[in-house]
């Protein structure tokens, strides 16, 4: 009696719980195959992510579970994100999307870098559209200053280091009486507030990046920091904080900020929007230059105070002002195209 032997079927001769049909070699050696769900398990566990991006990445998830979360690592290529983003929500903009790719890229590389996957497939991220960038300039500046000293003087001070300084929103919440230093007078910025969620409240903890920054206060700053702890408005510890808990969502700066602005008919531009971006195009505009404000906002990288560093209608002026001719041709009366009357 003949008998067949098929091509290669003793790669997938063994058949054992929790391996599915793998070759021989992946038997010999001990090795298993890895679900997608299983790895974003694992790379959770083995972060240190500060618990705001802890909290985004699982917001991200649910939406990518159902799609490959049964998969093997192995399995998820780019024809499997393609499909992950026709599956996804269709209320997402394209940055979202980009938010829950950014995570699949994560999480294979976390996968790849141990060992565990060959390599990471190509990541197809959609087009994010430009948007005009939005920032007051000095005059507005001084406008939303004056309106909150009158409207809402308890959260000036809030403001006044918001647009001097270029703080985020958790960085100013956490700013203490023992991080102010006297001579020279200098901000210590080493802690940030991350926001809470329903499971758990706001939390103190190290500045992003785990860096600190050493920041000079002017003479107007400090006389508004005693002024605002003269008028009673900080607690023992924290200047914005009386009893030193903090809100869960860090919103309570979001109403005295509208209030001012519609009151005064200014733009209703977000604290993000009054402080990084403004300090960054303002000094831009002023001519700084780009390495004085990454020191200032405190990027590690100077293509990120890019982002933030626009450019004003002034300095774009003055640059076309420097590159003007000594004597334009033009400026002649006398037309240079010939004269139709001699013809």
């Amino acid at each position: 009696m003949a008998v067949r032997k098929l091509a290669n079927s003793w790669q997938f001769d063994f058949t054992l719980q929790g391996y599915e049909r793998q070759r021989r070699s992946d038997l010999i050696s001990g090795r298993k195959r890895i679900l997608f769900a299983d790895a974003y398990t694992q790379y959770m566990s083995a972060t240190r992510m500060k618990a705001l991006g802890r909290d985004h990445w699982e917001r991200c998830w649910p939406d990518i579970k159902p799609v490959l979360g049964h998969r093997f690592i192995e399995e998820v290529d780019t024809s499997a994100l393609d499909l992950l983003k026709t599956r996804l929500p269709s209320h997402l903009a394209p940055s979202s999307i980009n938010h829950r790719l950014s995570l699949v890229r994560t999480i294979l590389r976390f996968m790849w870098k141990r060992g565990l996957l060959a390599s990471v497939p190509y990541v197809p991220m959609e087009s994010v559209p430009t948007t005009e960038p939005v920032w007051y300039d000095e005059q507005e500046r001084d406008r939303l200053l004056d309106g909150m000293f009158r409207l809402q003087p308890r959260w000036y001070l809030f403001f006044y280091l918001t647009t001097r300084l270029g703080l985020r929103t958790g960085e100013v919440y956490a700013v203490a009486k023992s991080r102010i230093r006297d001579i020279p007078p200098q901000l210590i910025v080493d802690r940030a507030v991350q926001r809470g969620n329903k499971e758990r409240p706001a939390l103190l903890g190290t500045r992003k990046n785990n860096r600190s920054l050493k920041l000079s206060l002017t003479q107007d700053m400090v006389d508004a920091i005693r002024w605002h702890i003269g008028q009673g408005y900080s607690g023992e510890e924290f200047l914005f904080s009386v009893d030193g808990t903090f809100p869960r969502h860090l919103d309570s700066h979001k109403r005295p900020l509208r209030t001012v602005q519609r009151a005064l008919g200014l733009r209703e531009l977000s604290h993000h929007q009054i402080g990084r971006h403004s300090v960054a195009s303002q000094a831009a505009t002023s001519g700084h230059s780009i390495k004085a404000i990454q020191a200032q906002l405190g990027h590690q990288s100077a293509q990120s105070t890019h982002l933030y560093a626009h450019l004003g209608d002034e300095a774009q002026l003055r640059l076309v002002e420097a590159l003007r001719p000594v004597s334009p041709p033009h400026v002649n009366l006398r037309s240079t195209a010939p004269d139709r009357r001699n013809r």
